[in-house]
């Protein structure tokens, strides 16, 4: 792969998760040999009536590779398919990155986007899952030990730990474990600093403003189209508890994905008029980065982005309910087990 293409992956990857929250992905600030087997295998029923074998699971010690992954779903037996690689993207809700010593770190995964590379058919589909979704995520004690499995928002799998490699592995954790232990091979996160810059760097963006901002950022009037600077970028793809009408994440997502036509637009502007472009800006955002992608790894995600087809962006569906103290999603679990066979399971 040339200079050049890398280049361009850096950038493209960067405005997939910029343009959905407050991240992007570009390169990789560490390097990590292994991919993260965080899935296990449901186990195959011998029941005269087949149903759903999905199960998560609760203790990350107990996870093992098997040469065959099979379930029973509707009546019909399915197996893992083996020519799909996934890539997790994590937009944290801390400014700048920076490691914590301590067993709890103050940031969390605002933006969770599972990238699933499909090799046979050349394409990739986007899965987009709520930040509120309610989910089993690891808990550590007072001294940082493993202590069990909690359910609570996805959010704050990356809130223990360092806010690093071991807060990302976590994620990695919850994340699978939500999609009954679809595998994640990769990650990389990137803190919401990188929008306002980002954005600038291509421009700015103009956007349709269907939400009401009053009171939060005024310049955001509803039912004008804006051109989106600096800290108003930030605003438009994060604001969510001081919004007058929705206080939930799922008008949010809906903006992070305007957001993301329009950049991708300016992107491709900017790339046109300026060879230099991509060089620039990886030069620029990449202390805002970490990941576990080691060179090898990098270039064989930078090929399938550059030569891959676009496919969709997946939002599980679920419910949006107020909690005691925060909002809480509660997925669709049966829509849900069909995302999950159409995406990462064949006819065995």
């Amino acid at each position: 792969m040339t200079d050049a293409s890398k280049n361009k992956f850096a950038v493209i990857t960067l405005a997939v998760a910029v343009v959905l929250f407050a991240a992007g992905a570009a390169f990789f600030s560490h390097s990590h040999n292994e991919k993260t087997p965080v899935g296990e295998t449901p186990v195959v029923t011998e029941s005269t009536e087949p149903q759903p074998t999905f199960e998560h699971v609760d203790d990350p010690n107990s996870l093992s590779p098997t040469v065959e992954r099979l379930i029973y779903f509707n009546g019909a037996q399915y197996r893992y398919r083996d020519d799909i690689d996934t890539l997790l993207i994590i937009g944290t809700d801390i400014y700048d990155q920076e490691e914590n010593e301590e067993f709890r770190c103050n940031s969390q995964a605002d933006l969770l986007l599972v990238v699933v590379f499909d090799n046979t058919n050349k394409k990739y589909d986007i899965i987009q899952i709520n930040r509120d979704t309610m989910t089993g995520i690891k808990r550590y004690d007072v001294l940082g030990q493993y202590a069990g499995i909690v359910d609570l928002q996805i959010a704050l799998s990356h809130s223990y730990g360092t806010g690093g490699l071991d807060s990302c592995r976590d994620t990695a954790f919850a994340v699978s474990r939500l999609l009954y232990d679809s595998d994640i091979d990769n990650f990389m996160s990137v803190t919401m600093g990188a929008v306002p810059a980002f954005n600038d760097l291509v421009g700015g963006v103009d956007v349709l403003v269907e939400d009401n901002f009053q009171g939060v950022d005024n310049t955001l009037v509803q039912g004008q189209v804006v051109h989106l600077q600096g800290q108003h970028a930030l605003t438009f793809v994060r604001a969510r508890m001081s919004m007058v009408d929705d206080p939930t994440n799922i008008n949010r997502m809906s903006r992070q994905r305007t957001y993301m036509v329009a950049l991708m637009s300016a992107l491709g502007d900017c790339m046109q008029d300026d060879p230099d472009f991509a060089v620039n800006a990886f030069s620029q955002l990449s202390d805002y980065i970490v990941s576990d992608i080691s060179t090898d790894e990098f270039e064989e995600y930078a090929e399938r982005f550059v030569e891959y087809e676009q496919g969709d962006i997946i939002v599980p569906e679920g419910e949006s309910v107020e909690g005691d103290r925060y909002m809480e999603f509660y997925v669709d679990d049966d829509a849900l087990q069909q995302l999950i066979v159409d995406t990462f399971y064949e006819p065995a």
